[in-house]
């Protein structure tokens, strides 16, 4: 099965997952060779500063990671930023496409915690199942996929892939900002907190930030203009 997912991933262009966190947690994962952890673990690991993004999972799969398809479900992060009302910087991190065709990844072709996580499988089907014609949605929307959507990117915008390990920091393959003043500012943070060198890539991609613009740019078959960041604090 992992490797006809792998073989459907490769055919379709994807290149990455997207996990967004408070940028808090950043410093964090650059100190830890553990990277990003599920909920579960980081209830159980009374040493850990990492705050989860979502404490609820009403979905049920505390013990998983939740991810999207090459571009961030920005629906809910712009929900989960508007319950940090103290802390307002977020990151979207690309994370090594590997994860996906893991045998503990499961899939959802909308939300995972619609129906309580009843829509969650984990197989080749499941994977499909994401790329399907047309998918019902959050409130009764039916999200159907046009002749021009990414082929990358899956029919709904809040699709995702659950990742049944830690994500290591070494499968970072960047970090998406929304400008350059935060960039900067992630990396003076980094550096406060004793790591001189960033081991991050910092990406200035502020669509990925704009539910709105994102989901136009998927339908419309036009990748968010990504930018990376070669300046300094």
């Amino acid at each position: 099965m992992s490797s006809a997912i792998k073989t459907e991933v490769l055919l379709r262009g994807i290149t990455r997952l997207c996990h967004f966190t408070p940028a808090r947690n950043l410093v964090h994962i650059a100190s830890s060779s553990d990277g990003v952890k599920s909920s579960r673990a980081l209830r159980s690991d009374q040493s850990a500063c990492f705050t989860a993004t979502d404490t609820k999972r009403i979905d049920g799969y505390t013990g998983h990671i939740s991810c999207s398809i090459e571009y961030p479900n920005a629906w809910y992060l712009s929900r989960a930023e508007a319950n940090e009302p103290l802390f307002k910087d977020w990151v979207v991190l690309f994370v090594a496409p590997h994860y996906i065709w893991h045998p503990a990844t499961r899939y959802c072709p909308r939300n995972a915690a619609a129906n309580s996580g009843g829509q969650v499988v984990g197989s080749l089907s499941g994977f499909q199942s994401l790329f399907a014609q047309s998918i019902a949605g959050a409130y009764g929307k039916t999200n159907t996929r046009g002749s021009k959507h990414l082929t990358c990117s899956p029919t709904d915008d809040q699709a995702e892939v659950l990742v049944g390990t830690n994500i290591t920091s070494s499968d970072i393959l960047g970090v998406a900002v929304r400008d350059v003043v935060q960039a900067k500012n992630e990396i003076v943070r980094l550096r406060l907190a004793g790591i001189p060198r960033s081991p991050f890539q910092f990406i200035i991609a502020p669509t990925l930030f704009n539910k709105y613009e994102l989901s136009r740019s998927i339908r419309a078959g036009k990748r968010p203009v990504e930018l990376i960041y070669q300046g300094k604090p």
